[in-house]
C-alpha cells in the first residue's frame, strides 16, 4: 500500500475516532440533535406521580410504561428534547388527565399531583337525618353537626349510633336554660365538647359531663376555630371592632394589637379565617374587601375586592378566594416549589367554566385541588395555571348540601333527609 494512502487512512480513522468519541461524549452528557430544528440541545425529562398505578402514559402520542410501584412512587420519562409536549394519562374506569408541559434543557418538569377520579360513583346510605345543612364535623367525621334550616335547630349525628340523632338545642336547654344558639362547633381536640355562641358570648358544652361553662362574654361579629384557638371580631364600647384570640386550653384572651392598630374605625369585619396559630389571618369586610395579615410582616394588605368567600388550604400555605362574579383566585402565602413554582405573594387565577354559577369552593385534602359547587352538581379542579385545566365532574344524584371528609377522601351529602356518602378515590 502506497505511503500516501496509509497516511490518508490514518488521518481518516483519527477523524472518525475523534468524531465518534465526541458524539459519544456529547450523548452521554445528555446532548441530542433536534431534527425538527437542526439544533443540538441538552435533553430534559418529565416526572409523573399519580394517585393510582398501572396507568397508560402518552407523551405526544408515544406510549411510555408506568414504572411506579412498591419501590418507585412515580415514573421518570427522560431523553426528551426541550420543547412543549402534550401529556395524556388514562386508566380504564377513570376520568382522563391531560396537561401541556414545556421541557427545558437539563431540567425535570414535574407532575406530582396527578389525580385520577372514577367515572362513576356508588353512593352508600349512612342514615336518615333531621337536618339538611352540614355545620361541622370531627376530624374523623364520625360525629357531625347538622342544622334544620327551616327552624334553626342543630342536630348531632353519630356514625356509631346511626339509629338516633340528638337535638343539640334541646340537650343544651335541659342542662341550663340559655339564649338561642347562634352557632355551634366541635372542640377540635375533644369531640364530646362544643363551642356555643349565643347572645351572651361563648359557652363550652360538655355532652359527657352534661355541663355548660361560660367561656367569654361579649358580642361577636364573626369567629373561627382552628386547633385550640378561636379568632374573633368583637364590637367595642366605642362601636368599633377589634380582633382577639382565645386559647381553649388555657382559657386566655389575647388582643391582636398588631392588627387592631391598623384597623380603621370604619372597617367592619364580616368573615374571618386563619392559617395556623394566628400567624396568618384573612378577613373580609362588609364591603367585600379581602385583607391578609401575617406575623412575618405585621401589616394588613388588601388583596381583593368584591369577594364572595375565601378559605385557607389544609397545608395552610395558600388562600383561595371567589369573587361575586365567579372569578377564582389563589394567593400563595409561602413559596411553593411543586408542580408549579410560585413565590410568596404570587396569585394565580383559575379559569373555571360556568363561573357565574359557582356557589361555594372548598379544599381537597392534598391542598392542590378544589371542590367547586354549582347548583345541583359538584366538580373538582386542580390548582394549576398550565393548560389545559383538568376539571373532574363528581357524578352524584340530586343533593341539598355536601361536606368533604378528608379522613377517607369521601363526600358526605344530604338528599331527601338522608345522609349518603361516596368515595371519590378508589
Amino acid at each position: 500500500m502506497p505511503h500516501k494512502t496509509r497516511i490518508a487512512l490514518f488521518y481518516t480513522f483519527v477523524f472518525i475516532f475523534l468524531a465518534a468519541g465526541t458524539a459519544i461524549l456529547l450523548y452521554s452528557s445528555g446532548w441530542r440533535i433536534d431534527f425538527e430544528t437542526g439544533k443540538i440541545q441538552k435533553i430534559g425529562a418529565i416526572y409523573i406521580k399519580a394517585n393510582v398505578k398501572d396507568l397508560t402514559i402518552k407523551i405526544n402520542n408515544k406510549v411510555y410504561p408506568d414504572d411506579s410501584g412498591l419501590l418507585k412512587s412515580g415514573t421518570l420519562i427522560s431523553n426528551l428534547i426541550p420543547k412543549t409536549y402534550r401529556v395524556d394519562i388514562t386508566k380504564q374506569g377513570f376520568l382522563p388527565y391531560h396537561k401541556t408541559v414545556t421541557v427545558r434543557p437539563a431540567l425535570v418538569e414535574e407532575l406530582l399531583n396527578v389525580q385520577l377520579f372514577p367515572e362513576t360513583f356508588e353512593p352508600t346510605v349512612l342514615a336518615q337525618t333531621k337536618g339538611s345543612k352540614f355545620v361541622d364535623a370531627t376530624e374523623s367525621a364520625n360525629r357531625i353537626i347538622m342544622q334544620d334550616t327551616s327552624n334553626g335547630t342543630y342536630y348531632l349525628y353519630d356514625k356509631d349510633q346511626t339509629s338516633s340523632t340528638i337535638n343539640l338545642n334541646l340537650a343544651v336547654s335541659n342542662i341550663r336554660r340559655t339564649q338561642k344558639i347562634k352557632r355551634i362547633m366541635f372542640v377540635p381536640f375533644k369531640p364530646t365538647q362544643f363551642i356555643i355562641e349565643d347572645a351572651t358570648g361563648f359557652k363550652l358544652y360538655d355532652s359527657e359531663k352534661r355541663t355548660i361553662e361560660q367561656l367569654l362574654k361579649g358580642t361577636f361579629v364573626t369567629w373561627t376555630l382552628k386547633d385550640s384557638i378561636i379568632i374573633a371580631a368583637e364590637t367595642t364600647k366605642a362601636h368599633t371592632q377589634a380582633l382577639f384570640s382565645f386559647n381553649l386550653i388555657f382559657k386566655t384572651k389575647t388582643p391582636l394589637d398588631d392588627i387592631n392598630k391598623q384597623i380603621t374605625g370604619t372597617t367592619f369585619i364580616a368573615a374571618i379565617d386563619m392559617a395556623a396559630n394566628t400567624d396568618t389571618i384573612a378577613f373580609e369586610d362588609v364591603e367585600n374587601n379581602l385583607f391578609v395579615s401575617t406575623s412575618k410582616n405585621k401589616t394588613i394588605r388588601r388583596i381583593a375586592q368584591n369577594v364572595k368567600t375565601f378559605a385557607f388550604s389544609p397545608d395552610r400555605k395558600k388562600l383561595v378566594y371567589l369573587s361575586n362574579t365567579g372569578d377564582l383566585s389563589v394567593l400563595f402565602i409561602e413559596e411553593f416549589n411543586g408542580d408549579i413554582r410560585k413565590k410568596e405573594g404570587d396569585v394565580i387565577h383559575i379559569d373555571i367554566p360556568q363561573k357565574g354559577d359557582i356557589e361555594k369552593v372548598q379544599w381537597y385534602s392534598d391542598s392542590y385541588h378544589l371542590f367547586i359547587k354549582y347548583p345541583g352538581h359538584l366538580a373538582l379542579t386542580e390548582l394549576d395555571d398550565r393548560k389545559p385545566l383538568n376539571i373532574f365532574p363528581i357524578a352524584i344524584d340530586r343533593f341539598d348540601d355536601e361536606r368533604y371528609d378528608p379522613s377517607d377522601k369521601s363526600i358526605l351529602y344530604t338528599t331527601e333527609q338522608t345522609i349518603k356518602t361516596i368515595h371519590i378515590e378508589q
